[in-house]
C-alpha cells in the first residue's frame, strides 16, 4: 500500500467499485438541498499534524471508512477525525434509541452493513459537490457552530468508540459490547443535540402576568412612599401628641416604624431599578439594529446590589460608567447606599425646636391679684378647724410659707454676693447690671426677677436732690400663673415627661408682672420724731414692767392718732417728698407706737430713746394705705441716722414673663422688662395699660413682714434678720458722693428679694390682666383667660437637625425621581421580557451559545480591557425557538439554514422575538 494516504484511500475505493466524482468546475452552480449537520465540540486530537485535510473528496463510504480506519488506529478509536468534524448526510435519519443500530434507510449501495452514521465521516452534499473549505475547515479560526449555535456540545468522552469498518460500538468500560446501558446516556444527549434547545416558555410576559403585576406594584409602592418621605423631609411636620411617651405611638416605636418603612422603600427601589436595568439591557440585546450589550454594562446591576464591586472592579466603571445608563446606575447605587441614612437624618421623628410662633394661650383664673383670703385659704396645711377653732390655721401656714420662701431667696441672693465679695472685684453701681433677684416656685422652678426703673435707683442723683441717702429699687417678678397655664391640657404643650424625659419648650407670655418697690431713706432723730407716737404731746405712755426704762404706747394708742381740725393728713416730715406723703401726694404717713427704751439706769424726765442699733419696728396699719413700713437703726459706728423703709406693689405693664422647661430638670421662670424691642411686653398687647399701686398687696405684705420678725424692736429682741438688714444700709462717705455698694447688696435690694415670694403668691391663680372685671374676688371653679404668647417647643418632628444634613435631600429627591422614571417606563412597556442580566438566565443562555474568539483568554480570570466593550446580542432560531448570545462582530442576521427542518417548540417565543428584535434602538 502506498505511503500516501490519498493513494490508499483511492485503492480502497476502486476495490469496492467506487470512483471519485469529478469536482464541479469553478463558476458552476450546484443546488444545495437542506441538510442537518451533526455537531460536536471542537477539540484537540492526537493525530498526525500533517493530516490537515478536513474534508477529503470521497464519493464512496468505503473510501471514507478506510480513511477512518487508518485514523482510528492512531487515535484510540475516538470516532472523530483530528481537526475535523463528521457530517450527517442531508435527509438522513438516525435512530434516537440506538444510533448504531443498522438501518436500511441509511445504507449506502454497494457497502453492505455500513449503517452507522460514523461509518462515513466525510460525506459529500446531495449534489455530489464536495463541501467548501470554509464550511469544513475549523483550523482557520472559524467556528463551525456559528450558523446554528443552539446545539449542545458533545465532548470527546461522550462520543462512543466504534469498531473500524463494521462500526460496532466499543464498550467504554471493557465490558460486554452488547451491553446497551452505556449507550443510553449518549442517545439521550444525541436526541437533545438534534432537537436543539428550544425555549419552553415565551420570553415576553404579558402586563397582566404575575411577574409584571408584582414589579408594577413594587414600583408603585416605592414611588408613593419615596414621595411621601420626600414631602415629610421638606414639610418638616410636627407630630405633636401623635408621638409621645405613654401614647399609642411612643418615641421608640415611632423610630422603629420609620426605619422599617425606609428599609422597605430602599429594598423596593433596588428591586425596581434592577428590573428596569435588566429590561433596558435585555430589550436592547434583542433589537437587531441596536448597539448590543457589553459585559461592562451587564455588571451595572451588581453596582446597585453590591456597591463594593465598583471598588474591586473599577475597570467596569471606566468602560460603562460614563454612558447615560451607566450614570443612572451609578447614581442609583449611591443613593440606595445612603437612603436609610438620609431617612434617619431628616425624616425619622426627632426632638427639635420649631420656629417661635405667636399664639393664644389660656390660663385658669380663680382670684384677683394679691387676694389675701385666697392666698390664706390656698395654703395647704394638715391643721383643720377642729384643731384650730380660732381659724388661724391658714395664717399660721402662710407665715411658715412666707418665712421659708423669703429666707430661701435671701440665702441664694446672699450666696451670690458672697462670691462677689470674696473675689473682691465688685459689681456695677447700676442696679440693672447687679445680680438678679432669685426666687423659687413650688420647690421645682427657679424664679428670676428683673430690676426695673433703674433711673430711680441712682443713689448719687438722689443724694444731690434730697441731701440724704435714698436707696430706691424696684423689682419685677414673672407671673406665677404661667406655670399652671403651660401644663394645662387646653394649651396642648407637650411636657418633658411626655417626651421620654428630654423635651424642652420656651414660652414668653404677654401678661402683667407683679412688682415691688422698696424705698429706704436715712432720717435723723428730729426728722423721725413726728412719726413716733410716744414723742407726741399728750401721748399716753406706760412703763414696761419687764424692761426698766422702756416707754410703751398704751394699748389703745391708735385711737389717739387723730387728724387736727381742718387737716386731712397727719404730721408732715422733712422726707414727705421722698416717700410721697401729705397733701401733695394724697397719702398718709405711718405712725410708730414707740421708739425703744433708756439704756442707762437713771430715769431722765421727758426723755425718750429711739430703736437701738440692729433693731427694727414695723407699721402695717396706715389708713387706706398701699404700703407697709419699717424703721431700722444701723450700727452707731456707721451712722447716727435712722432708716425708714417703705414697701408697696403694683403690676408692671412693661414686662413679659418667660418660662423655660428643659428635660426633667427644674424649669426657670423669669421676667423680661424695660426692653423697647420686647414685642411680647404686656403694654404691646393691651393698651392703654396704666400702672397703679395695689392696696390689696399691703394685706399680704403685713403677714409677710411679721413672719420675718422685723417688728421685734419693740422689745429689743435683736432679731437676726433685722441685724443683717441694718448692716446693709448705705451711708454717706466722709468725702465725695454716695453710691450703691459694689461688694454687698443694699438694704432695699435684700428686702425686695425677700418680698419677692409675696409677689409669686399674689399671682398664683390670679388674673393675667391689670384689671379685674369679675363680680367676685374669688372664682370657683374659675375662668379661662386668654393671653398672647409666643411658644417654641420641642416635639418629634421630621426634618434636618443641622444645616449640613441638607445634602440628604438630594438622596431622597433622586430616589423619588428615579422611581417615577421607572414607573413610567413599566407603564409604557407592555409587560416584561426575560431579564438576561440575571445570573441564572445569563448562565443558561451562555452554556447554549457558541464560544467567542473575541473573549480568548477570559475563561479563567474573566474579561478585561477591550473585552468588556464587546457588544452582544440575544439571537433566536426562528425554526427551532432556540435562543443564544452572539458577539456583535459576527453580525445579527438570522441564519436558519442548518435548523430550518426542525420543528419550533414554542411559537409564542419566536413571535415575541420577531416583534422585539424589529424595534428601534432606545436612547437608553
Amino acid at each position: 500500500m502506498s505511503n500516501t494516504p490519498g493513494d490508499d484511500e483511492q485503492s480502497l475505493l476502486r476495490s469496492a467499485g467506487y470512483t471519485p466524482e469529478t469536482p464541479p468546475t469553478p463558476g458552476s452552480t450546484t443546488l444545495r438541498p437542506p441538510n442537518s449537520r451533526r455537531r460536536f465540540q471542537r477539540m484537540d486530537s492526537s493525530g498526525p499534524t500533517e493530516y490537515n485535510d478536513p474534508a477529503p473528496r470521497y464519493s464512496s463510504p468505503v473510501s471514507a471508512m478506510s480513511n477512518f480506519e487508518t485514523f482510528e488506529a492512531g487515535t484510540a478509536g475516538l470516532g472523530i477525525r483530528p481537526q475535523s468534524i463528521q457530517r450527517v448526510p442531508v435527509g438522513s435519519r438516525i435512530s434516537l434509541s440506538n444510533p448504531f443500530e443498522p438501518s436500511s434507510s441509511r445504507s449506502t449501495p454497494g457497502t453492505p452493513g455500513l449503517t452507522n452514521p460514523f461509518e462515513n465521516p466525510y460525506i459529500q452534499n446531495a449534489s455530489g459537490t464536495p463541501r467548501s473549505e470554509d464550511e469544513e475547515d475549523i483550523t482557520k479560526g472559524k467556528n463551525i457552530f456559528s450558523d446554528s449555535p443552539e446545539l449542545p456540545f458533545v465532548t470527546i468522552d461522550e462520543v462512543p468508540r466504534v469498531t473500524p469498518l463494521t462500526g460496532t460500538p466499543m464498550s467504554m468500560n471493557n465490558e460486554n459490547d452488547n451491553d446497551n446501558d452505556n449507550l443510553k446516556p449518549y442517545a439521550e444527549r444525541l436526541s437533545q443535540s438534534i432537537a436543539g434547545c428550544p425555549a419552553n416558555h415565551d420570553i415576553h410576559s404579558h402586563r397582566y402576568s404575575w411577574l409584571s403585576i408584582s414589579i408594577l406594584m413594587l414600583s408603585i409602592y416605592s414611588t408613593i412612599f419615596s414621595g411621601i418621605w420626600l414631602v415629610l423631609a421638606l414639610a418638616q411636620p410636627r407630630y405633636g401628641r401623635a408621638i409621645h411617651s405613654g401614647g399609642k405611638l411612643s418615641p421608640s416605636t415611632a423610630s422603629i416604624v420609620f426605619a422599617l418603612f425606609a428599609k422597605t422603600i430602599e429594598l423596593s427601589f433596588v428591586t425596581v431599578f434592577i428590573t428596569f436595568l435588566g429590561q433596558v439591557l435585555s430589550r436592547r440585546s434583542l433589537v437587531k439594529s441596536s448597539r448590543g450589550v457589553t459585559i461592562a454594562e451587564m455588571t451595572m446591576r451588581t453596582w446597585v446590589i453590591q456597591p463594593g464591586f465598583m471598588i474591586t472592579h473599577f475597570q467596569n466603571l471606566q468602560h460603562a460608567g460614563l454612558t447615560f445608563l451607566g450614570v443612572i446606575s451609578l447614581t442609583a447605587a449611591l443613593v440606595s447606599m445612603f437612603y436609610t441614612t438620609a431617612s434617619d437624618a431628616i425624616v425619622s421623628p426627632q426632638l427639635r425646636f420649631d420656629k417661635t410662633k405667636n399664639t393664644v394661650m389660656y390660663g385658669l383664673v380663680q382670684a384677683s391679684y394679691a387676694n389675701p383670703i385666697y392666698i390664706e385659704g390656698n395654703c395647704k396645711t394638715p391643721i383643720s378647724k377642729d384643731v384650730d377653732p380660732d381659724g388661724n390655721a391658714g395664717l399660721t401656714c402662710l407665715a411658715y410659707e412666707n418665712a421659708g420662701q423669703s429666707y430661701h431667696n435671701a440665702i441664694s441672693f446672699l450666696s451670690t454676693w458672697g462670691d462677689i465679695n470674696a473675689e473682691g472685684a465688685g459689681v456695677s453701681t447700676n442696679i440693672a447690671d447687679r445680680p438678679a433677684a432669685p426666687g423659687m416656685l413650688f420647690d421645682n422652678t427657679t424664679v428670676v426677677g428683673s430690676w426695673v426703673a433703674a433711673n430711680y435707683s441712682n443713689i448719687t442723683s438722689a443724694y444731690e436732690k434730697y441731701s440724704r441717702i435714698v436707696n430706691n429699687v424696684t423689682l419685677s417678678m414673672p407671673h406665677a400663673g404661667l406655670f399652671a397655664a403651660a401644663r394645662a391640657s387646653k394649651n396642648g404643650i407637650l411636657q418633658p415627661e411626655e417626651l421620654a424625659g428630654v423635651g424642652e419648650y420656651n414660652i414668653e407670655a404677654s401678661v402683667i408682672s407683679p412688682t415691688v418697690n422698696v424705698l429706704c431713706a436715712n432720717m435723723n432723730k428730729t426728722e423721725v420724731a413726728p412719726l413716733i407716737y410716744t414723742t407726741w404731746p399728750h401721748a399716753t405712755v406706760t412703763n414696761s414692767s419687764s424692761m426698766p426704762g422702756q416707754v410703751l404706747a398704751w394699748p389703745g394708742y391708735q385711737d389717739d392718732i387723730q387728724l387736727l381740725s381742718g387737716q386731712q393728713y397727719l404730721n408732715s416730715t422733712a422726707a414727705d417728698d421722698v416717700f410721697e406723703w401729705g397733701q401733695k401726694y394724697k397719702r398718709q404717713p405711718p405712725v410708730f407706737p414707740m421708739v425703744g427704751f433708756v439704756r442707762c439706769k437713771c430715769i431722765i424726765a421727758n426723755s425718750f430713746q429711739y430703736p437701738i442699733e440692729y433693731n427694727s419696728l414695723t407699721n402695717i396699719s396706715v389708713y387706706m394705705s398701699d404700703s407697709v413700713y419699717m424703721l431700722i437703726k444701723a450700727p452707731d459706728a456707721s451712722t447716727a441716722d435712722y432708716t425708714m423703709c417703705q414697701l408697696r406693689s403694683y403690676q408692671s405693664t412693661s414686662c413679659s414673663s418667660f418660662y423655660n422647661v428643659s428635660g426633667l430638670s427644674d424649669g426657670q421662670l423669669e421676667s423680661h422688662c424695660d426692653d423697647p424691642n420686647n414685642l411680647m411686653a404686656y403694654n404691646r398687647s393691651v393698651q392703654p395699660a396704666p400702672e397703679t399701686w395695689n392696696k390689696d398687696w399691703r394685706n399680704v405684705a403685713q403677714e409677710w413682714i411679721l413672719s420675718l420678725s422685723l417688728n421685734t424692736g419693740l422689745s429689743d429682741a435683736n432679731s437676726s434678720t433685722s441685724r443683717l438688714l441694718s448692716q446693709l444700709i448705705p451711708t454717706a462717705p466722709s468725702s465725695g458722693l454716695p453710691t450703691l455698694p459694689v461688694l454687698t447688696p443694699s438694704i432695699s435690694e435684700l428686702l425686695a428679694v425677700m418680698a419677692g415670694s409675696t409677689l409669686m403668691d399674689s399671682t398664683s391663680d390670679s388674673t393675667f390682666y391689670h384689671y379685674w372685671t369679675y363680680p367676685a374676688n374669688i372664682l370657683d371653679p374659675g375662668e379661662w383667660e386668654p393671653f398672647n404668647a409666643s411658644i417654641s417647643s420641642q416635639q418629634y418632628t421630621s426634618g434636618l437637625q443641622q444645616q449640613w444634613q441638607g445634602i440628604f435631600y438630594v438622596v431622597l429627591l433622586l430616589v423619588f425621581v428615579t422611581n417615577v422614571f421607572c414607573l413610567v417606563y413599566f407603564i409604557l412597556r407592555h409587560g416584561l421580557v426575560t431579564d438576561y442580566t440575571e445570573p441564572s438566565n445569563l448562565f443558561a443562555l451562555a452554556v447554549n451559545s457558541p464560544p467567542s474568539h473575541r473573549l480568548d483568554g477570559s475563561c479563567g480570570a474573566g474579561p478585561e480591557g477591550h473585552q468588556l466593550d464587546v457588544d452582544w446580542h440575544v439571537m433566536a432560531e426562528n425554526s427551532s425557538g432556540h435562543f443564544f448570545i452572539r458577539e456583535g462582530q459576527q453580525g445579527v442576521q438570522d441564519n436558519e439554514f442548518e435548523l430550518r427542518r426542525r420543528s419550533p417548540q414554542n411559537l409564542k417565543s419566536i413571535t415575541s422575538y420577531s416583534k422585539l428584535s424589529a424595534k428601534r434602538n432606545s436612547f437608553l
